[in-house]
């Protein structure tokens, strides 16, 4: 059990480190989501208007989807990184070594969760001084980065089996546009009630979708909300279930 620690702690400080080289390269994952949570909250304004709509202004009512953008965008790094190991030669030599498997993908996820603490943190801190409040408090805002924090590490596994299984950079690289689907055929920008008949069977069934609303129910509403518990168990089983394949994907790679 000690060297289980041992190897995921190693394996996690490695990783770390490489989130800031180079800085730079954090600047679009922070500055795309504020700029589209500033173009959208002025321009769509007026929908808070509309019949039916929550009765917050469309600036509150989309700060959910700024945070959750945030932080899902801290998850594309996992596949490309794990890439460049195995061009390097830098996996190879890890494989060979006596530690457990699960260790190598548990590194990765963790530098995920820091890089989604740091970047969910500088995109909240300025939606707060604009007005932006969380209506759960200081707790809702651990609940919320709990959650986006398990959904972020569960969506870069699939980076990561892409990178096991086809050694492609391009490729993992490429995956960066199942973001956009998948975030904007959701309740990010409208209610589900005010969607249209087939736009809002496809958002129920987007697990995005859950993982929205929950976040949405932390700022806008309060615990009593069963869209937090739901938005919960759909980051875990996520995260449960593409963790496994990860691991599964490791154990293929070694044949």
């Amino acid at each position: 059990m000690n060297s289980f620690i041992s190897d995921w702690y190693y394996l996690s400080i490695r990783n770390i480190k490489q989130i800031w080289r180079p800085l730079m390269a954090l600047i679009p994952s922070l500055f795309i989501p504020l700029f589209f949570f500033l173009v959208n909250s002025t321009s769509f304004s007026a929908f808070s208007q509309v019949k039916g709509f929550p009765h917050v202004s469309y600036r509150q009512f989309i700060a959910p989807v700024a945070i959750f953008t945030a932080i899902f965008f801290s998850s594309g790094n996992a596949g490309i990184e794990l890439v460049q190991d195995i061009s390097n030669g830098y996996l190879k030599k890890l494989m060979i070594m006596p530690i457990h498997r699960l260790t190598i993908v548990l590194g990765r996820l963790t530098e995920v969760a820091v890089l989604a603490v740091f970047q969910g943190t500088v995109v909240l801190i300025p939606l707060m001084m604009i007005g932006v409040r969380i209506n759960t408090g200081i707790l809702g805002v651990i609940a919320m980065f709990t959650m986006l924090i398990l959904f972020a590490m569960a969506w870069s596994c699939i980076g990561m089996i892409t990178a096991l299984r086809t050694q492609n950079a391009r490729l993992v690289q490429s995956l960066f546009i199942l973001v956009f689907p998948f975030l904007y055929m959701t309740t990010s920008q409208a209610p589900k009630n005010l969607l249209p008949g087939w736009f809002a069977v496809v958002a129920t069934l987007n697990p995005v979708t859950s993982i929205i609303e929950g976040v949405r129910a932390l700022v806008l509403d309060g615990w009593g909300n069963p869209a937090i518990l739901q938005g919960f168990i759909t980051a875990i089983v996520l995260f449960t279930v593409m963790v496994g394949f990860t691991v599964s994907s490791f154990r293929r790679a070694l044949k």
